[in-house]
């Protein structure tokens, strides 16, 4: 194979910058450029394969992932790439066959749970899942209403590691979140509680396992925050539940009337009251 002149090694350095600068209009244009002049060269197709991934544009993730183990067939990001973008574009027996090289099945609800990181209007919010295979979890959390995300979610995610969700006994790896797979039929809505303490909101949890009803705590403005050592993979800290005057919470529902007769039912139980109900559209 013949050996990419200087010309093109430079250009793939500017193309790497344009990229780190998330200028991607640019880096992509350069990379095809390199690409059309050397076609065995899978350094530039592996790059347009992770941009494209993470663009969410599944066609052209595929291609370039499928190009790029056509030209290294030992690159196993590449290859699972190539399963991400698979299950995305719901090729089932692509995305069986990759995972079978990783001694992996579509469906594997044993992996254990994952955090999954959603990105919204430039800040992102850390979320528990449970694992369905390799590349998809369900929600488990209430997710933020303006992140289009719903408790019981099915979502596509990323394998890089990009830090590790830490909250009592369990250290998480976290994942980019890739997009959705299937919207869940559960509905989101919140509502104040006044004076409760730790037992108060132990009860309406309670009351919402039992009903099937999806609960979370949205006192803090922010989901996690991270420790002072970001490096390459940040150690996100939860904060645990405080009592105060006013709680914010959410309830995942199928409908409004399920999400009202839990509340009422909490009501009766620990004398206390909740305000400003609200369903959100997602």
């Amino acid at each position: 194979m013949q050996e990419p002149s200087q010309e093109l090694r430079a250009l793939y350095e500017e193309a790497r910058q344009y990229e780190a600068a998330r200028d991607h209009y640019n880096a992509v244009k350069l990379y095809k450029r390199i690409v059309k002049e050397a076609r065995y060269w899978a350094e530039p197709v592996i790059r347009l394969g992770e941009i494209y991934k993470y663009r969410q544009e599944w066609k052209p993730a595929l291609y370039y992932n499928k190009k790029a183990v056509s030209l290294d067939a030992g690159n196993q990001s590449a290859w699972w790439n190539v399963g991400i973008a698979a299950t995305a574009m719901k090729k089932g027996r692509l995305a069986r066959n990759v995972w079978a090289k990783f001694g992996m099945s579509a469906d594997e609800p044993s992996l254990g749970p994952v955090s999954v990181r959603l990105h919204c209007q430039g800040q992102f919010e850390i979320l528990w899942a449970s694992r369905l295979g390799p590349a998809r979890a369900v929600i488990r959390n209430i997710p933020h209403p303006k992140s289009g995300r719903r408790y019981g979610d099915i979502v596509l995610f990323d394998n890089a590691v990009r830090g590790y969700h830490t909250s009592g006994a369990y250290r998480l790896p976290v994942f980019d979140e890739l997009g959705l797979l299937k919207r869940s039929h559960y509905r989101t809505f919140s509502c104040v509680l006044h004076s409760p303490d730790s037992r108060d909101v132990k009860t309406l949890q309670q009351l919402c396992r039992e009903g099937n009803l999806g609960f979370e705590v949205w006192a803090n403005a922010s989901r996690a925050f991270a420790s002072q050592y970001f490096g390459d993979t940040p150690e996100y800290y939860f904060h645990n539940f405080e009592a105060q005057p006013e709680l914010l919470v959410a309830v995942a529902a199928p409908d409004q009337e399920s999400a009202l007769e839990v509340l009422d039912s909490w009501k009766v139980i620990s004398l206390k009251e909740y305000t400003n109900f609200e369903a959100h559209r997602v």
